[in-house]
């Protein structure tokens, strides 16, 4: 049976295999979590968005706004990683989300060259 998303990390050893071998890049609003997959050719991502952040509605909505931010740069992403995005905190509009994702890949070398 396929996923309805190819592209997403969903079972836990997925996660804990990012989290041991993976490198963190940290802003104000995102932990992002990113490793080299030698298995798969295309970008991976999971989301992790802690009750902390509010109720399921607005965890939710921060879910829809990181996956469509990630689903703009991924173009200009180098390709072969799995990523987490943890949310630190809740009310990040669609363009803030965006800008800072694409600055955290810029500083983790992340972005193919010439972009």
């Amino acid at each position: 049976m396929k996923s309805r998303h190819p592209g997403r990390l969903k079972k836990s050893w997925e996660f804990r295999k990012v989290y041991r071998h993976g490198k963190a890049l940290v802003s104000e609003n995102i932990v992002l979590y990113y490793f080299f997959n030698r298995d798969n050719i295309k970008n991976r991502v999971g989301f992790s968005i802690s009750r902390k952040i509010g109720n399921s509605v607005l965890r939710h909505r921060m879910k829809r706004v990181y996956s469509e931010a990630f689903r703009e740069i991924q173009g200009q992403l180098v390709e072969g990683y799995d990523f987490i995005i943890i949310a630190r905190k809740p009310q990040v509009s669609f363009h803030h989300a965006r800008e800072e994702l694409l600055n955290l890949c810029r500083k983790g070398k992340l972005v193919k060259k010439g972009l």
